[in-house]
């Protein structure tokens, strides 16, 4: 993610502007200020979420620093895996994958893609609907249905941390609001002490610190948080679609080349291997030929 340059840039600007105007940089500490909004946006936050979400939007907040675990390198095990599942099941019948599906920590077939079993969500979900598929069961429409309902409640699981600081960002300038009007008022009772009007004008120019801090809070840093956590979610979800879209050719009776390509094709353009790529991987881990 690129959102500590994004804050590099917009801090500078926005300092240097204050300073090429002829402002003082101490002029915009006002620790009084900070505490009424940040103070207010922590209390605000906890209060509307559950536990389980605040959890959720802390581990979400780390992972905009990190490199992100969902790339190419993942979608092209997850890719040459399914279809070794599949090309198994087509020429030796399902019973030829029930150890692996079974017990997948200990399966040598699993073994072979690491950053696969990074994800145990991952796996249980592959794992899952695999013996529903074996089964046999288990309409198409039934399995698609139940599977487009699980990854729909993974979706609204992943936003909920980007949705919680969107409206915080959203607070944000209200709270710069009570901040100055705060402020105003300290400045006004101040008045009565005797003091003159350079210092008057001090005090009020310290109120609205707090206005300039809640908006530039809100849009600079508030949001840029939210939409990054967004764009976190968007790709967790990629690699469960793209397993849906898999087992659902599979399903329709595609050949495994053909519904690994159905799952490919969900994929972000940026984040989708080719398919020349999907071939080596395939002869490289299961030396196969990305065929039938």
């Amino acid at each position: 993610m690129n959102i500590g340059l994004g804050w590099i840039i917009a801090f500078g600007c926005a300092i240097g502007g204050f300073i090429w105007l002829g402002g003082h940089i101490d002029q915009l500490w006002v620790p009084q200020e900070y505490l009424i909004i940040f103070g207010a946006a922590v209390g605000t936050l906890v209060a509307s979420n559950k536990w389980r979400n605040l959890k959720s939007l802390s581990r979400a907040f780390f992972r905009i620093f990190l490199p992100s675990t969902t790339g190419k390198e993942a979608n092209l095990g997850l890719l040459c895996l399914m279809f070794e599942l599949l090309q198994r099941i087509k020429r030796d019948g399902a019973l030829s994958i029930e150890a692996d599906i079974s017990d997948p920590k200990q399966s040598e077939l699993f073994a072979k893609y690491p950053a696969v079993l990074k994800s145990p969500r991952l796996i249980e979900f592959i794992t899952d609907y695999f013996r529903m598929m074996m089964d046999g069961t288990v309409t198409l429409g039934q399995l698609e249905s139940v599977m487009a309902q699980e990854i729909e409640v993974m979706n609204q699981e992943a936003l909920e941390p980007s949705e919680s600081i969107a409206t915080l960002a959203d607070s944000m300038p209200a709270f710069g609001i009570v901040a100055a009007i705060i402020g105003v008022v300290h400045a006004l009772t101040s008045i009565k002490t005797g003091i003159g009007p350079g210092e008057i004008g001090d005090l009020i120019s310290e109120a609205l610190i707090g206005t300039l801090l809640g908006v530039f809070s809100a849009y600079a840093m508030m949001l840029p948080i939210s939409r990054s956590m967004e764009q976190l979610a968007a790709m967790d979800v990629k690699p469960y679609e793209a397993v849906k879209e898999i087992l659902i050719a599979n399903y329709s009776n595609f050949s495994p080349m053909i519904a690994v390509e159905y799952g490919r094709k969900v994929m972000f353009t940026d984040q989708r291997p080719t398919m020349t790529e999907l071939a080596e991987g395939v002869m490289a881990t299961s030396g196969n030929k990305l065929t039938g």
